[in-house]
């Protein structure tokens, strides 16, 4: 599904390019957001449902990725089916930590656009003003930025992870 959504929110970013009315506009934008957004998530939940079917990270791991709950029972630490929310920054960071040593969260620029693009994208799911103020051209900016972030981040994984890079077409998504 993330490479789905990767397609769909560029495919909203160019037709919020292309609107005339600015309202029309940032409607697009919006979606854009939402689904690149949802995409970087489908993404970390289909890296957690693979190593759960592979089972080459440790239980506690898997439970993280997964937001299962792991807890000791019985001297045990076993994994429940109940759930326990991680924070998607969390899951990245782990993965990251991981599976790509020499990532530097301070220094790589598609980190920080990415924490920004989260925040924005969380200002729109809960807004604390009656009317959206951001210009035109700050939401066209910062989805960009935020789209290619992503893709950045995923191409990172993907590498890390199954040594090998992102499909072409989802790589020739980045504008930025």
């Amino acid at each position: 599904m993330f490479e789905d959504y990767l397609e769909d929110s560029y495919y909203f970013m160019e037709k919020a390019s292309s609107q005339s009315n600015p309202n029309d506009a940032k409607r697009y934008y919006r979606v854009s957001v939402f689904c690149a957004m949802s995409a970087i998530e489908a993404f970390v939940n289909y890296v957690g449902d693979a190593f759960a079917q592979s089972g080459s990270l440790e239980p506690c791991e898997i439970a993280f990725l997964t937001d299962r709950q792991f807890v000791p029972i019985r001297g045990k630490f076993e994994i429940l089916e109940s759930m326990e929310y991680h924070r998607l920054e969390d899951k990245l960071k782990f993965l990251i930590c991981r599976f790509i040593p020499s990532f530097n969260f301070n220094k790589t620029p598609c980190w920080g656009r990415l924490i920004e693009f989260k925040k924005f994208r969380d200002s729109l799911t809960h807004p604390r003003q009656d009317e959206d103020e951001t210009q035109l051209l700050e939401y066209k900016t910062i989805t960009a930025k935020g789209l290619s972030s992503i893709i950045e981040i995923m191409n990172h994984l993907c590498t890390g992870i199954f040594g090998r890079p992102l499909r072409k077409k989802l790589l020739d998504l980045k504008i930025y």
